[in-house]
């Protein structure tokens, strides 16, 4: 789960240096007007794209960061005519509604149209609603004209009779001209009328649109920053490592990676140092969406600068200090927009790095529907009027929201209040709201969220968190790492069901919605896995033990421990799979890729990964782990499995019986005299799988015993 960002306020802005100047004034210095004469060092770009927007061709733009790509494009699109500027609108396709059809007109010219498609819809219906209201009035006078001609011309009870009965239907043909009004304002809204896709209306040049990857940045130090930019070598950021955050110093961790790329290293006549990292070489810091979290560092340079540095300091009293032209990732209305350092102005909002949080309150809240959630904004809103107006009571409120008296009085009653705020409230009274990285339950929820990915999870209805296994003490231990985790009492909320289609099993299940809306919160799978696609929590990657506590119930669900094949020289397979619909390789494929990098981490191998499909959909994705017996060895040496005991203990069985040959066949073949190396050769033993089967697979093995 992603590390939420915040605001922090700028106090105090100051200059560190000052830029040598070779001249008394820049009023000396002439700038032209138009954008493309102000571009100075890439001269045949300029006649590139001068040429391009004579012809209207189109222009790849391929460069290191900062060598003016967005600057060529922007005037670029300043050189493109005017005249040549059209509005594109799109027009609803009575024949077939998915393939619109498309028509240009000169610029500005596609509002009026649309404008005048809307108006020519609301006539429509209103001529429709004056016929209608004629026949209306008609209706409503016929009865008493028939009741007044029959009643003349008859007697009394005719009349009565005539009137009784086309009083009815005039009734009914009423009922229907209302529901026809209303049917009309639906029809009104959804009439149809062209959209404008592309709008240049009052425009003076062709638009531009700056697609440069600044919010991928990463977040140097105490605030964010544009990774396109400069810093200083001695400032100090988060680096992602295998066993958590680690701070660093830029400059040698910079100095570092230059060493060990110094084969790729980009080097310019005026100093400038770049290197393209290598795929997972350095992970720091950075925003997504709003959210921090690990981002993979791409490529980095270094040079030598004099000049002008701004310094920033916040109301945290945090400092960051950048080049002028360096870009802050700033809150502008609720969104991150970045600002040149030089333009941003005391009391501005940066963004800067929280606590370590990975859920909150509002977390919780996000995963209810819309209904709840707009609830509890209005709770929230209703709770800020009340301590801004202290002498308010719940009537006044109402008024000033605008919302029903009713629901006001509830919540001044401490009744009523959102389902959502309620399932945050019993999860901040247990201490898991907010929850913190450093949280002591940090672990047991990781290994709880892991048997949700295997053959654990939550139902789609949210009525319930369930684990199967063959193994009833495998559903009691969830059960009891539940009730550890929110402070239950035993069996509460809870129950053990005993059944299975495939053979004999055990379904743990527990209905607390709060727990269930705890774990979905942080990132376990809803409902049937197969059909959805599965993201590990990013959460989980951020310390090593939470990691191995993750995998390890995951493992416990989906790892097929092997046997000792029938030749008595192999095991059967080892392997790791999951199942998913047939359009979700890439998904499936970087899940297991994740489990590879895991494994590896572990200096356990895997082989290949490979799919076959069930059926038409359904398709099972296996990974294979490497089956000579140093691996596993080390495979059961250093990878946790939670929630399934015999699995390891098929596992040591399999391997103890292998082993045991290999070492009979060892001993054999050295009284015969054969040499140790040719025996190893013989028997595919490595000089470590050897020194784990004489040694430490021995220990593990009585261990176990």
């Amino acid at each position: 789960m992603a590390k939420k960002a915040k605001k922090a306020e700028v106090k105090t802005i100051t200059t560190a240096a000052k830029i040598p100047k070779n001249y008394k004034s820049t009023a000396e210095i002439k700038i032209s007007g138009n954008l493309v004469d102000q571009i100075l060092g890439q001269d045949k770009a300029v006649e590139i794209i001068r040429k391009s927007a004579q012809q209207r061709r189109n222009v790849l733009l391929i460069g290191e960061p900062g060598t003016g790509k967005s600057m060529l494009g922007l005037a670029l699109a300043e050189l493109l005519p005017k005249e040549k500027l059209v509005d594109i609108i799109s027009f609803p396709n009575p024949n077939d509604e998915n393939a619109p059809m498309i028509r240009t007109l000169p610029a500005g010219q596609g509002r009026n149209l649309v404008a005048r498609a809307r108006v020519q819809g609301m006539n429509m219906f209103k001529n429709q609603n004056i016929i209608l209201f004629i026949f209306v009035l008609i209706a409503m006078f016929a009865p008493w004209f028939l009741f007044n001609y029959y009643g003349t011309r008859y007697d009394f009870t005719v009349g009565a009779i005539i009137f009784g009965a086309s009083f009815v239907g005039s009734f009914l043909f009423l009922a229907a001209f209302v529901i026809f009004l209303n049917l009309g304002k639906r029809m009104e809204g959804r009439a149809k009328t062209p959209k404008v896709i592309v709008d240049n209306f009052k425009k003076k040049q062709a638009p531009f649109y700056d697609a440069t990857g600044a919010h991928a940045g990463a977040l140097l130090g105490d605030v964010l920053h544009d990774p396109f930019q400069c810093f200083l070598g001695y400032l100090y950021t988060k680096k992602y490592t295998s066993k958590g955050l680690k701070n660093i110093m830029l400059k040698e961790e910079i100095d570092s990676l230059f060493d060990r790329n110094r084969k790729n290293i980009i080097k310019s006549k005026s100093g400038y140092e770049a290197i393209h990292l290598p795929k997972n070489e350095l992970q720091l810091l950075g925003e997504t969406n709003g959210s921090i979290s690990p981002v993979e560092v791409l490529s980095c340079n270094r040079h030598d600068y004099d000049g002008n540095m701004i310094k920033l300091t916040t109301s945290e009293n945090k400092e960051l200090i950048v080049t002028p032209e360096h870009k802050i990732a700033v809150w502008k209305n609720d969104k991150i927009a970045y600002v040149e350092a030089k333009n941003i102005k005391a009391n501005d909002e940066i963004v800067s790095k929280v606590e370590d949080i990975i859920i909150d309150e509002q977390d919780i809240i996000n995963t209810y529907d819309e209904r709840q959630q707009e609830q509890c904004r209005l709770y929230y809103q209703y709770l800020e009027i009340k301590e801004q107006n202290t002498t308010w009571g719940y009537k006044r409120i109402a008024k000033a929201m605008n919302q029903n008296i009713g629901k006001t009085r509830w919540w001044h009653a401490k009744k009523h209040i959102p389902v959502p705020i309620q399932t945050a409230n019993w999860l901040k009274e247990r201490n898991l709201l907010p929850l913190k990285i450093d949280n002591s339950k940090l672990p047991l929820i990781a290994k709880v969220i892991g048997a949700t990915f295997g053959d654990g999870g939550i139902f789609e209805n949210l009525n319930g968190i369930f684990l199967s296994s063959s193994e009833k003490e495998a559903v009691k231990e969830f059960g009891k790492d539940l009730e550890k985790i929110f402070v239950l009492k035993e069996d509460e909320n809870s129950r053990i069901i005993e059944g299975g289609e495939y053979g004999h099993s055990w379904c743990y299940q527990n209905t607390n919605r709060n727990l269930i809306r705890f774990f979905l919160a942080l990132g376990a799978p809803r409902g049937n896995k197969t059909h959805i696609e599965l993201k590990i929590p990013k959460w989980i990657l951020l310390i090593e033990h939470i990691e191995d506590e993750f995998y390890g119930s995951f493992f416990g669900g989906e790892l097929g421990s092997p046997s000792l094949h029938k030749d008595q020289n192999r095991l059967t397979t080892l392997e790791i799979g999951i199942t998913g619909r047939p359009n979700f390789d890439n998904n499936r494929n970087e899940f297991l890729d994740n489990i590879r990098y895991y494994l590896l981490r572990k200096n356990v191998h895997c082989n290949q990964l490979y799919r076959r499909k069930l059926n038409e959909n359904s398709v099972v994705y296996r990974l294979q782990i490497a089956k000579n017996m140093d691996n596993v060895i080390l495979f059961l040496m250093n990878i946790k499995i939670n929630y399934c005991r015999y699995k390891v203990d098929r596992l040591y069985k399999s391997l103890g019986q292998w082993a045991m040959l290999k070492k009979q066949k060892y001993y054999e073949l050295i009284e015969k005299g054969a040499g140790a190396e040719s025996v190893m050769k013989l028997l595919k033993l490595t000089p470590n799988s050897l020194y784990l089967l004489l040694n430490h697979f021995g220990q593990k093995q009585e261990a176990a015993a």
